[in-house]
């Protein structure tokens, strides 16, 4: 847990100060125009979503294989990421070539399903008009994450956090300030979004570099019972895995788009940014957990599984709900001080209803990484496909209904859906759980705290009552946390800080 908890604590600190950077560009850069950031969500939301489908799950054998390639006496991983990168070119290139051949023809097939359904039909011009740029970020996006992951593997995420999801918190506001003060075109604005990855991938490519970890080669079986075929069969399992994850989260914003245009998809994406704050030691956690639990199920270690399981737990869980509640507290307070507070209408009930989703997640800890990397790796598959249909019906039926909010419940709801199955899953084959005393613990602070919001008079001035609720909830939660003896790692940062300040 010793590498874990330094590079997901370092990797938070550059994920929070990213999350500062954002909450600014949110409340005062994207509101100036909605529509635009809505285009840039879309579009990056869209690649997103096709990357399982344009490498055919190349990406998930990054992480999965690295120690079965990594032998002692090889000095290039048997020629691992020569053999990864082949794939992911290959299949890009075939995704490529469908998709001119018969994307559209696929797009007119799925509106008149959907009108035969009675369901709205969607604005397929969207995709349409669009299709260049998608295309081109999906080619830039796939590369940096294999370069993300392969980062994973050598355990270091910081610098690569910093690259790309502080890079981009940075980038994406100066961009949407050059369209509307610059006389930026839209094309120029696609662009130079695609752009911005392609930088980051070569920044990477450095970096990897300069940490030794950047080797290619002949490619070789690492072992004599290695099976390519199993790793085959496992890359196809991590395509479908990822595809219907991508559907169970991003697709929402490309449904908004389709549906309610871009300025919608701008203000959805504006609360949605707000809420993901909440999930961020999840991301730093997952990166650097999910090697780690790799190679326990490789030596068959139930026992660091299981701790790992519980502390991620624990301590993602307290995190998450302090964040939630911070932002809980000041929330309208935020949106009244913003450039434009009528970009926010519905705000509070988007973040409750997304936040909720994103605190089931963190109290149900590292579940994903425990199955995808285990031999029963096959199942996730199961799981998140029927969520992920769940997920895109409800939006189906939930966005023409009721707009954005019910962009936010559908989600929210495939969540937490997912979690409770992998959780039930993961009890039953291996009898392991994430849950403890702690777990309870949190949950009773966080009902309580959400609650007494409520006594807080809400016409006070914005700046005093950031200031005042904040405090509030810093001297109420943090004390009962440390004094409830909730997590060891919150205690021992706590008397780390007092013993440097007294």
């Amino acid at each position: 847990m010793g590498i874990i908890k330094r590079q997901s604590i370092k990797s938070s600190i550059v994920n929070y100060l990213g999350a500062i950077v954002g909450a600014m560009a949110v409340f005062f850069v994207y509101p100036l125009d909605e529509e635009i950031y809505g285009f840039a969500q879309f579009l990056y939301s869209t690649a997103y979503l096709l990357i399982p489908l344009a490498t055919l799950g190349g990406l998930s054998l990054v992480v999965r294989y690295y120690p079965a390639f990594n032998t002692k006496n090889s000095t290039n991983y048997n020629g691992f990421l020569s053999l990864v990168l082949l794939i992911l070119s290959g299949a890009y290139a075939g995704f490529v070539l469908l998709w001119i051949f018969f994307g559209n023809q696929l797009l007119l097939l799925l509106n008149k399903l959907l009108i035969s359904l009675g369901i709205k039909s969607l604005d397929i011009s969207v995709i349409q008009d669009n299709q260049i740029y998608i295309l081109l970020l999906l080619g830039v996006l796939i590369l940096l994450q294999f370069l993300l992951l392969h980062s994973a593997n050598r355990l270091r995420i910081v610098v690569p956090n910093i690259i790309e999801k502080l890079g981009f918190k940075l980038f994406l506001p100066l961009l949407v300030l050059a369209y509307v003060f610059a006389d930026v075109s839209r094309s120029q604005f696609a662009y130079a979004l695609i752009g911005f990855f392609g930088a980051a991938s070569l920044l990477m490519l450095i970096y990897l570099r300069l940490i030794g970890g950047l080797h290619f080669g002949k490619v070789s079986r690492p072992s004599s019972d290695f099976s390519y075929k199993e790793m085959g069969k496992y890359s196809l399992f991590g395509s479908l895995n990822h595809l219907s994850s991508g559907l169970a989260t991003r697709v929402d914003s490309i449904m908004i788009a389709m549906f309610l245009g871009f300025a919608k998809n701008g203000a959805y994406n504006m609360a949605l940014v707000i809420a993901s704050v909440v999930e961020i030691p999840t991301r730093s956690i997952n990166q650097i957990s999910g090697p780690i639990i790799s190679k326990a199920w490789k030596e068959n270690d139930l026992t660091e599984i299981d701790t790992i399981y519980k502390k991620a737990s624990t301590n993602l869980f307290l995190f998450g709900s302090f964040v939630f509640l911070g932002i809980w507290y000041s929330l309208d307070d935020l949106v009244r001080l913003s450039s434009n507070p009528d970009s926010f209408i519905h705000v509070r009930w988007i973040f409750l209803a997304l936040g909720i989703g994103k605190l089931t997640d963190m109290i149900t800890s590292v579940n994903t990484q425990i199955i995808v990397y285990s031999d029963k790796y096959k199942y996730n598959l199961y799981f998140i496909a029927f969520l992920a249909v769940c997920n895109v019906i409800l939006n189906f039926i939930m966005i023409p209904k009721y707009g954005i909010i019910g962009a936010a419940a559908a989600t929210s709801i495939s969540l937490i859906a997912y979690n409770i199955v992998k959780l039930i899953f993961i009890y039953i084959s291996y009898n392991l759980h994430p849950f403890t005393i702690s777990s309870f613990k949190t949950v009773l602070l966080l009902l309580i705290l959400t609650l007494l919001f409520y006594i807080f008079p809400a016409d006070w001035n914005p700046y005093g009552s950031i200031i005042i609720k904040g405090l509030f909830v810093v001297l109420i939660f943090l004390p009962i946390a440390y004094f409830w003896n909730i997590s060891e790692d919150l205690n021992e940062m706590l008397r780390s800080v007092t013993k440097k300040i007294f």
